[in-house]
């Protein structure tokens, strides 16, 4: 894929963003063949956006989610500045077409996690996360049907629309992350619940899955980036006027005021 088809992917993708609308797929001129062009579109949505990465985000963590979407592993998005914030957040109305809330963990790393000699597993990741952040993702996509656009497009429309922190917390190991629970409720009502196992069995597995990723593309995961690894509540739809919670226990909560 050229430089130019890459940013008319993304200018595609933008302009949907600000005008609230959907496709279905990308023209064949700019339409990703391969995993690793979806990934270069995704660069070329920050650069036109005037953006940069925080980090990244891990999708599709569990059986269910890779069915609905159509696809058999993980993937990853980028995590602009621009789609970063702090709990509590009012929302404008309008700054988001459909939006939808996922629960999840994210971390940030304290340490590189550079090319090794063998792949990364949880054991080879843990030291290198300096906290656990309680999150919640807002996922606003930018594709139509989803599972028709297949997994390149996918990727290439996986850059963050929005993730909101808690409180982190660096005392993390005290917590077995794959049984702690989150729960999700909008306007007072449970929406969604679950745990680390939701996560490709823990959610440190996604961690590793990203950061042997990042290693194969070429672009190590390094210090201060941050992580978010996949939800543990399933996708909640949320309207404007609604206030949602979604409780991590003794991690905290975050609140979002749409």
């Amino acid at each position: 894929m050229t430089p130019e088809a890459a940013e008319q992917a993304a200018a595609i993708f933008l302009q949907c963003r600000d005008q609230g609308s959907k496709i279905d797929t990308l023209p064949e001129a700019c339409r990703p063949a391969t995993i690793g062009e979806g990934y270069e579109i995704q660069e070329a949505v920050l650069r036109l956006d005037g953006a940069f990465a925080m980090g990244w985000k891990v999708a599709a963590t569990n059986h269910a989610t890779q069915t609905m979407l159509g696809i058999t592993q993980p993937f990853a998005g980028r995590l602009p500045n621009t789609a970063l914030a702090l709990s509590p957040l009012d929302i404008p109305e309008g700054k988001f077409a459909n939006p939808a809330l996922e629960g999840e963990f994210a971390v940030m790393l304290g340490a590189d996690l550079p090319e090794m000699a063998a792949p990364y597993e949880v054991a080879s990741v843990m030291d290198a996360v300096a906290a656990v952040i309680p999150a919640v993702e807002i996922v606003d996509s930018r594709i139509g049907d989803r599972k028709a656009a297949g997994e390149n497009t996918l990727i290439a429309a996986g850059t963050v629309a929005g993730l909101v922190l808690g409180t982190p917390c660096t005392d993390w190991r005290q917590f077995d992350l794959p049984t702690h629970r989150v729960a999700l409720h909008i306007d007072g009502g449970l929406k969604g619940e679950g745990d680390g196992s939701m996560v490709l069995g823990n959610p440190l597995n996604a961690l590793a899955w990203l950061a042997n990723l990042c290693v194969d593309r070429g672009s190590p995961l390094t210090a201060g980036q941050i992580i978010t690894l996949g939800t543990c509540t399933g996708l909640a739809p949320i309207a404007s006027g609604s206030t949602s919670i979604t409780d991590f226990g003794p991690l905290g909560e975050v609140r979002l005021n749409f």
